[in-house]
């Protein structure tokens, strides 16, 4: 293995080692029950449009680490504690848990959304504009 692939791989390594695994679950109203803390990273026009999850954060995305951080502490949520994101379909919630994530976190990413959610049968809350 010549250095650059050494020095690669070393680095990989080092990378994955230093964050949480993002563990990624089917968005459906049996995994939706297992977490106290849910955020939901859509817009507000979006939670209008279909609703929410009873108790869920809602925080919109920003593609800034700094700024998203400072959102989900704003809203209450204790990255300490697990934490599982949900959007429309499961890409910006997977691009949320990246942001958030970090080596003592337990992140989950909703795969599906809540397209996949309500396709399933959950009744989404309304959304109230609070």
């Amino acid at each position: 293995m010549n250095k650059i692939s050494k020095f690669t791989l070393c680095l990989v390594l080092c990378v994955s080692a230093a964050f949480a695994k993002i563990e990624t679950l089917e968005a459906s109203p049996q995994n939706v029950e297992k977490f106290e803390q849910i955020v939901d990273v859509r817009t507000p026009s979006e939670w209008q449009e279909t609703g929410v999850i009873k108790g869920a954060k809602l925080v919109t995305l920003v593609n800034d680490k700094g700024k998203f951080l400072a959102k989900l502490k704003d809203s209450g949520v204790d990255l300490s504690k697990p934490v599982a994101f949900i959007c429309r379909s499961g890409r910006r919630s997977l691009a949320a848990a990246n942001l958030a994530d970090s080596a003592d976190a337990n992140i989950t990413n909703l795969d599906g959304g809540m397209s996949g959610l309500i396709s399933k049968g959950y009744k989404a809350e309304p959304y109230s504009g609070k």
